[in-house]
């Protein structure tokens, strides 16, 4: 186990040094003037906003290459609660072909997550997470660990080797001022284990309870059903398909084809259905395993290095959570989630009743599909649709009254894919092309009343645009047995992360916030003579509120650089502006600071 050193207001001399950023703006993007021409992987995802002051400064790990354990002690002289926590990683990768999954912990819970890119030369970058709402969790000292490895979704087939990935990171904890005072944050919090498990005892007065899900996972938007991959007599299972292993295609159990191009996170409470998760359409740097940094090179699509929870509210259900005994939640899809939960200190046992719940209704997608065979070649459309609208309600009786609870979501979701065919029979596959739209929207609207005044009023909306075209030309090569193999790839992706909010809260004004984030790409590769062709990307984001915050950034690339980068267009005097309070990274916000 490895100790960690813990500098208060400057970091050790070991690392960088940190500068304090002031109260009003963000810190500057991760783009730099001098980037223009980098191979670096890059994002135009922005810094955190922060409060004025310098920062107290845990360092958790530095330049770790393998999977350990570390131990967390809170910043001596630097008590709690903090106006804002920042957690920030700092990545180093050495190249190679293999996809890594990085994984930090404390405590057992995940802070940390991502999908590492892979390029062809050395590559750092750096991220943050706001980890202010886990200040309950850094008030005490805790163990915790360093997970990194091959992720077996993305990349099943290859093994990294030591010392292709190295990891910095450390806490920042800005003190809170009668300026910049602490939010309210969770009064407690329990790790979801993505294997069905009892929680430890609840406390029973809980009145609040939301469940933070990364939710982010690949290939299943690329899927079809098991009739179509083995009955249609179409080769779907082909060495010129998409996927993360050789020869199988879009049709392997590793990629989470079980079932079709259909994915969402039912989570159950008790074994009761409490609210349904969108899953986000996350893509691999390598969209198969003959052609390596297929999009990523060195803009990263939404969502890859930096995986963002999705926050559901489970308050409906705090009644159910408050009653004696233990509880569980489960999640129909293997994933991290955390249940963070606020206490009425007034009382020690809330009771309540769920009193409707319609998401109890069975709903299954519409598969659609179309199988035409024409000779030797052939066609195939196949789309998958759902849309859902469920209310859940209940009530509370509190230390303050009566509350009732309501949670009203809609969400519509559309896979349509598009394949054609030459050469249907091993091993004369020939030409293999996919071409996929997906639309996936997802609203949640939270309300809290007490005796006919609205104490909160919460809209998210958060939709996931995303188009593939993908295609692929063979030949077969003759040796012990015939093979095909692929000659020329090619891919091209457009990719959207949308959310949109709108807070209304007892006694202040309304609150918005909008983040926009757009990844498109272009990529071809002949394969026996490796050269690249229509190799570029542009990438933008967008984020403002109703506070006045403004952000925006965008780049493109060429040939694996950046060719060109600008910041600030549309923003008040050509400048990004963010309020310190602001979660401009699109992370879940509780408004804890209007409390």
């Amino acid at each position: 186990m490895k100790n960690l050193t813990v500098a208060c207001g400057l970091v050790a001399a070991s690392l960088l040094p940190v500068t304090a950023t002031p109260a009003s703006p963000a810190s500057p993007t991760t783009l730099a003037p001098q980037q223009v021409g980098s191979t670096n992987a890059v994002t135009v995802e922005p810094h955190l906003p922060v409060p004025a002051g310098e920062p107290c400064v845990v360092n958790l790990i530095q330049d770790e290459t393998n999977s350990t354990h570390y131990t967390y002690m809170p910043p001596p002289g630097c008590r709690g609660p903090w106006a804002k926590v920042v957690l920030k990683v700092n990545v180093t990768e050495r190249g190679g072909e293999s996809s890594t999954k990085a994984d930090l912990r404390l405590g057992g819970f995940t802070i940390y997550e991502a999908t590492l890119p892979k390029s062809a030369a050395t590559s750092s970058w750096e991220v943050e997470r706001d980890l202010t709402d886990f200040t309950v969790l850094l008030e005490e000292a805790h163990n915790g660990q360093v997970i990194i490895g091959p992720d077996q979704d993305i990349w099943y087939n290859d093994v990294p080797t030591a010392d292709e990935v190295s990891l910095g990171a450390q806490l920042l904890f800005y003190r809170a001022t009668s300026s910049h005072p602490a939010p309210k944050t969770p009064d407690a919090l329990y790790r979801i284990p993505p294997a069905p498990d009892t929680l430890p005892t609840l406390p029973r007065n809980i009145d609040r309870a939301y469940l933070d899900v990364y939710n982010e996972q690949p290939w299943w938007f690329t899927c079809v059903t098991d009739q179509e991959a083995h009955n249609s007599g179409l080769p779907f299972i082909s060495s010129l398909a998409m996927g993360a292993e050789v020869k199988t295609g879009i049709s392997s159990p590793w990629e989470g084809c079980d079932g079709g191009s259909f994915a969402e996170m039912l989570v159950r409470v008790d074994g009761s259905a409490a609210g349904i998760v969108p899953v986000f359409p996350v893509l691999s740097a390598n969209l198969s395993w003959y052609f390596g940094h297929t999009i990523n090179a060195p803009a990263q699509p939404p969502q890859m290095i930096n995986h963002i929870p999705y926050r559901l509210d489970l308050t409906p259900f705090s009644p159910r959570l408050d009653a004696a005994g233990r509880h569980r939640i489960e999640l129909s899809r293997p994933a991290d989630a955390t249940l963070f939960v606020y206490l009425d200190k007034g009382t020690t046992m809330v009771s309540g009743l769920v009193t409707r719940n319609t998401l109890n209704t069975p709903a299954y997608p519409l598969i659609d599909d179309t199988i035409n065979r024409n000779a030797d070649t052939g066609t195939a459309t196949v789309s998958t649709s759902l849309d859902r609208d469920y209310t859940i309600e209940g009530y509370m009786n509190t230390s303050r009254g009566r509350v009732d609870l309501s949670v009203h979501q809609t969400s519509h979701f559309l896979n349509r894919q598009e394949f054609y065919f030459d050469g249907l029979q091993y091993p004369e596959y020939r030409h293999y092309r996919q071409h996929l739209w997906l639309e996936s929207q997802t609203q949640q609207h939270s309300v809290r009343t007490r005796a006919g005044t609205v104490l909160d009023d919460m809209t998210l909306t958060a939709s996931y645009p995303l188009e593939v075209l993908w295609d692929a030309a063979g030949h077969v090569e003759v040796g012990d047995a015939p093979e095909a193999l692929p000659t020329l790839e090619s891919a091209s992706v457009d990719q959207h992360w949308n959310l949109d909010t709108v807070h209304i809260r007892n006694g202040f004004a309304p609150y918005t916030s909008r983040v926009r984030e757009d990844f498109s790409s272009s990529h071809a590769r002949d394969l026996l003579t490796h050269q690249d062709s229509n190799w570029q990307s542009q990438a933008q984001y967008l984020f403002d509120d109703s506070l006045g915050s403004c952000y925006q950034a965008a780049l493109t690339t060429s040939n694996g650089a950046v060719a060109t980068e600008n910041q600030g267009v549309g923003c008040p005097n050509g400048q990004n502006h963010v309020r310190w309070r602001a979660h401009p990274d699109g992370s879940p916000d509780s408004l804890g600071w209007t409390h």
